[in-house]
């Protein structure tokens, strides 16, 4: 009994993270900066989770507090927006083209490409 019981609690504990939507999981990179202390991070670095389908853009797990920046090949950022929640991000439709996105949260900064 009790083993089902704990089957079925590693069963709900991991599909309450699955995300539904059909978007693309855009690959980020973590952008290494040296801190004060001069040490490596003592946990593994949690990398946000974002999906693009269209012009929406997911804001998924590790995304909340963070700041979320479109740049264009001049490095101009084009948009900026703030995550309060995790959710839907509806980009502007007037963007088209090749853009690189940038996540800040807290100190830590990752980097990727998107294509509208």
């Amino acid at each position: 009994m009790r083993f089902l019981l704990l089957l079925v609690a590693f069963f709900i504990a991991t599909t309450m993270n699955a995300d539904p939507k059909d978007g693309v999981v855009i690959p980020l990179n973590p952008i290494i900066t040296t801190s004060g202390n001069g040490g490596e991070p003592r946990s593994p670095i949690l990398v946000p989770v974002l999906y693009l389908d269209g012009y929406t853009l997911t804001a998924g797990n590790g995304t909340l507090g963070s700041t979320i920046q479109l740049l264009d090949e001049d490095g101009t950022v084009v948009y900026s927006t703030f995550v309060y929640i995790e959710g839907d991000i509806y980009l502007p439709t007037t963007l088209s083209g090749t853009y690189a996105i940038r996540i800040k949260r807290g100190s830590q900064t990752f980097e990727g490409t998107i294509s509208l």
